[in-house]
């Protein structure tokens, strides 16, 4: 089972730093990062899925705000996917910042969707 770890680092680079290892570089202009996350296709059922969102908070926090929301992009009221997350601690970068972590299933694909966009 793979385990996903979302984390923020400085004010501007958010992603999955354990098992795919990706991230994406805003150049700190405060803009959101979001990473489709898919479980796999199972006997034609819609894939579930979460959209895993950072935001570096300057100001009181000075810190990344994690957010998960349900993949339902024909708002055909998909289940949220059973997969554990919980929030932690970083534990390798800078221990003040929080961490998202997935237990995902077999066949996760991950998706940063700024990737592509304006802010390349």
């Amino acid at each position: 089972m793979p385990i996903l770890r979302f984390e923020g680092y400085s004010d501007d680079t958010f992603g999955e730093v354990a098992h795919f290892k990706d991230d994406y570089d805003n150049c700190a202009s405060g803009k959101p990062i979001e990473y489709l996350v898919l479980g796999p296709a199972i006997d034609g059922q819609p894939q579930l899925g979460v959209v895993v969102t950072g935001q570096h908070c300057p100001g009181n926090s000075g810190s990344w705000l994690i957010g998960v929301a349900n993949y339902d992009p024909d708002a055909e009221d998909r289940d949220f996917p059973r997969w554990p997350m919980r929030i932690e601690a970083q534990d390798y970068r800078n221990g003040f910042q929080p961490a998202l972590v997935i237990d995902a299933p077999e066949g996760v694909t991950l998706k940063c969707l700024q990737r592509g966009g304006d802010d390349d």
